[in-house]
């Protein structure tokens, strides 16, 4: 028998939660619920969940303070944000951050359902044997000066720069320098070298 997949469902908006809930439960899935984002930290560090559907807004810790805080650890789960704001600048950002689905409200069941499957198949695919090294390029933002490291996914991608706002493409950076060089001292004429 297969385990049911835990999805943690984070939103200080209970019957929201309550309702969500309910659909992944008739759809076989185990659930866990969250008022806000201080709490969800403690469950998904204590229970593991497969995924976590969080909502952008609420009080004390918000949910890109909770993206934030699982950012660059190996075993954070998949998190979809659910959001009633429109701001392309904040969907950019959470996915920046490591979102896999961004849903606006309100949304169908259907949609989210589709995120929640989509989510955890992509979770499966990531479940190789052999561990995969997580593989980013490093930026340079152009109007700052801003280094930014970026997924290897984003490659060609339009992002917004964390310090600055400005766009840029993500590309690879060419190191600043070269490195330290080897000189052959005996190639050089014995006036031109340099006492050490």
């Amino acid at each position: 028998m297969i385990e049911a997949k835990t999805i943690l469902v984070v939103d200080d908006d209970h019957e929201l939660r309550a309702g969500v809930q309910a659909v992944l439960q008739k759809h076989g899935y185990r659930t866990l619920g969250a008022d806000d984002g201080m709490e969800a930290q403690k469950l998904i560090n204590g229970e593991r969940p497969d995924l976590v559907i969080l909502d952008m807004m609420m009080p004390r810790w918000g949910g890109f303070l909770v993206l934030e805080h699982f950012q660059d650890k190996k075993d954070a789960p998949p998190f979809i944000m659910i959001t009633g704001n429109d701001g392309k600048k904040h969907k950019q950002y959470a996915e920046q951050i490591g979102v896999v689905d961004y849903i606006h409200k309100p949304f169908p069941m259907d949609r989210l359902l589709e995120g929640v499957e989509k989510a955890l198949k992509s979770t499966k695919a990531d479940e190789a044997p052999a561990e995969q090294p997580r593989v980013s390029l490093r930026c340079k933002c152009a109007k700052c000066g801003a280094r930014i490291k970026a997924p290897l996914a984003m490659l060609g991608q339009t992002r917004s720069c964390p310090g600055c706002r400005a766009l840029f493409v993500v590309l690879p950076q060419a190191p600043d320098d070269e490195g330290p060089k080897l000189v052959a001292l005996a190639a050089q004429p014995p006036e031109s070298r340099q006492p050490w």
